[in-house]
């Protein structure tokens, strides 16, 4: 999980918000943050233009997907600096300090080595298309080195920031800087040639980004450590060279063992799910396809759908910023309070309706928790109740929609984002009701468990209203938008963050540290996201490569399963995966290989969108290690885990139910968006 992740989520003091002005943080994102500025002013401008003068633009579509490329890659090493890189931390948190630490360091230094490859072979891919005069085949006819600039110079900077990280707290970082940049010189300049080994070609320009950085290593950080990341590389590389003539069951082994082990060092799983990639497009294959790494860097996010991404995110953040959490709290206590245990049944209505806009369970989670847990505690509120409701809401996040992981399964899937938004809305209410007729069902059972509020008049939920209306108003707007067709995804996004602005204005909350605040915390994690697609792709390039999905499909065709028995299997594999790897990060990994299965069940995009969102979500809540529940665990000390285990168990429980009842009438999911124009 992102360490900065949770700064946004209750609102405290960011890198960039503590920086004075002109401070490092603050000019590390500002490129990325200007890209955001850019594409949101390119879509509502375009917005303008089409419904305010007829005149829509032909250029709109394309510029902003290069902008919203760019964001991407001119964040990375802003990210890095937030630490919104997203890293697989539960197997390092059971060691101690002492040794945590030089494992973190190996897992920079083979970061460093796999970042500074992909930046030799994107500026080739970059000087090839300008030596051609390569051009898009959009309207624009737009010369294709001039937006992979962006990203060579992103790539660049994230290699240096990692090259600093890795040699943190020694005394030469800019030496080990100025090699590993000499050595992605040196890489370039020595083509596309290589050295044979065991009748396998090994680019050298991986084998001088390796050996440099090893150098760096040694210098910096002792020469155990420069000779230990050489090493496991040198391992990696055998073993490929060993699974490359043992078929796809071998080869799918040895590519599986290592995403773990890298996992488990602590690398950001963009790193390890590229690095695996890289080094499997170069030793599996007959010849090395290392055209394929730059071609999978530059084409990863290279998609209009992905610009939706940094629009809806920063939606969430300029809503946080305007303080939404406590006035949906606050407001919908008002509407709530009578009904048995209405704290909680507020704490999941404002959850629901924060997720919609934050797209967000843990920020959610912790957000929510924060304005809703300390209260219902001090009135008498069990802790499992209390505290298993906040849970049970945060995992709303990314099912009520907009959603930043739908976007991303739509692209990967190639189905429609706004019917796949429009899909979850059905199931999203669907859960959210399910959970609140649950906490009713436990407040009668144990009225002791919760408590019930007084009567409030119809003024004060007026004046409620008049709270949180705006909010849910701003919802629909987006959410109808989209369903008629009025906006695309990005537009949709844009809009929203557009009229989060206005209400941020009349609550007095607007103000310029507000935006750059929300602007590079927007960048900060629209790079942190996108670059975890960028190395899934890789990865996933090698698994449709050697067939890895066909041969899972056959096999559970030939061992005669029930579709019943091939879901809960499937139900079970994420449930485990998610109390260990983030929502975005697990389905990145899995998508490509459980999709195919489950068409071969019967089941269509969409369906699988939402049951995937559901599944995905149920692992962060889920004993002994969801990491919702450390979040509650770390911001209500006086509640032990097993209170908060318990609560959410009842959560969990609901979830599948609702997953049980989509599988058995998979109309829930379908019905609304076919009834889209």
């Amino acid at each position: 999980m992102s360490s900065t992740a949770l700064h946004a989520a209750d609102q405290s003091p960011d890198p960039a918000d503590t920086a004075g002005a002109g401070g490092g943080w603050q000019v590390a994102g500002l490129p990325g943050a200007l890209c955001v500025a850019a594409l949101l002013i390119i879509s509502v401008f375009e917005i303008t233009a089409r419904y305010g003068f007829n005149a829509p633009t032909f250029w709109a579509t394309e510029i902003s997907t290069y902008v919203g490329v760019a964001a991407v890659f001119f964040s990375l090493a802003y990210a890095e600096v937030r630490g919104e890189h997203v890293r697989v931390e539960a197997f390092l948190e059971q060691l101690p300090e002492a040794r945590r630490v030089p494992i973190l360091r190996l897992a920079n230094w083979l970061g460093v080595v796999f970042i500074a490859f992909c930046s030799v072979e994107l500026s080739r891919y970059m000087v090839a298309d300008y030596t051609a005069g390569t051009r898009n085949w959009g309207l624009m006819s737009t010369l294709l080195w001039i937006p992979q600039v962006p990203v060579v110079l992103g790539l660049v900077g994230f290699t240096s920031i990692l090259t600093c990280r890795a040699a943190d707290g020694a005394g030469r970082k800019h030496v080990a800087v100025l090699i590993v940049a000499g050595a992605a010189v040196a890489g370039f300049c020595a083509g596309r040639k290589g050295l044979s080994v065991a009748g396998h070609t090994v680019p050298w320009s991986l084998l001088i980004v390796i050996g440099a950085t090893a150098i760096s290593a040694a210098i910096t950080t002792g020469w155990r450590s420069g000779a230990v990341m050489a090493g496991l590389l040198g391992v990696a590389c055998a073993a490929m060279m060993l699974a490359a003539g043992g078929g796809q069951a071998g080869a799918a082994i040895v590519i599986l063992i290592f995403v773990f082990v890298f996992l488990a060092l602590g690398m950001q799983v963009a790193v390890a799910l590229g690095l695996v990639g890289a080094l499997g497009l170069i030793f599996l294959p007959p010849i090395p396809q290392t055209v394929v790494v730059a071609e999978r860097v530059w084409n990863g996010v290279n998609s209009f759908t992905y610009t939706a991404v940094p629009m809806f995110v920063l939606m969430g953040s300029l809503l946080m910023r305007a303080g939404i959490s406590r006035s949906l709290f606050d407001g919908l206590v008002v509407w709530m309070g009578r009904i048995p245990g209405g704290l909680a049944q507020a704490t999941l209505t404002a959850s629901g309706l924060f997720a919609a806009l934050s797209g967000s369970s843990i920020a959610t989670a912790a957000t929510i928790g924060k304005a809703a847990g300390q209260e219902m505690l001090d009135r008498g509120y069990k802790p499992s109740l209390a505290l298993g409701s906040i849970a049970g809401g945060g995992t709303l996040g990314i099912l009520i929609p907009p959603s930043v992981p739908m976007i991303i399964f739509a692209a990967m899937v190639g189905v429609s984002v706004t019917k796949l938004f429009v899909a979850g809305i059905v199931p999203g209410l669907m859960v959210l009701t399910s959970m609140m007729v649950a906490v009713w069902i436990w407040c009668l059972l144990k009225p002791e468990a919760g408590h019930t509020g007084r009567a409030y008049s119809m003024a004060e939920k007026a004046r409620a209203f008049v709270q949180f209306g705006p909010f849910l108003g701003l919802i629909v707007i987006v959410i109808a938008s989209l369903y008629f067709g009025v906006v695309t995804a990005t537009e949709a996004g844009a809009l929203g963050a557009a009229l989060a602005l206005i209400l941020a204005g009349f609550s007095g909350k607007l103000s310029f540290d507000m935006i750059r605040g929300a602007l590079l915390e927007t960048a900060a994690l629209t790079g942190g996201i996108l670059f975890i697609v960028i190395g899934a792709g890789m990865l996933s390039w090698l698994v449709d490569y050697l067939r890895i999905a066909t041969m899972l499909v056959e096999a559970v065709e030939g061992s005669g399963m029930p579709v019943v028995s091939v879901l809960l299997m499937l139900m079970v594999v994420y449930l485990i995966l998610g109390m260990f790897i983030d929502p975005i990060s697990m389905m990145l990994m899995t998508v490509t290989i459980t999709y195919p299965i489950v068409l071969h069940a019967g089941y269509d995009a969409l369906w699988f969108g939402i049951a995937l969102m559901m599944m995905i979500e149920v692992g962060l809540i889920t004993p002994p290690v969801g990491i919702i529940l450390f979040v509650l665990r770390g911001l209500f000390p006086q509640a032990s885990f097993k209170e908060i285990s318990t609560g959410s168990l009842v959560f969990v429980g609901v979830i599948l139910a609702n997953v049980i009842l989509i599988a058995v009438f998979p109309q829930i999911v379908t019905w609304l968006p076919s009834l889209m124009r």
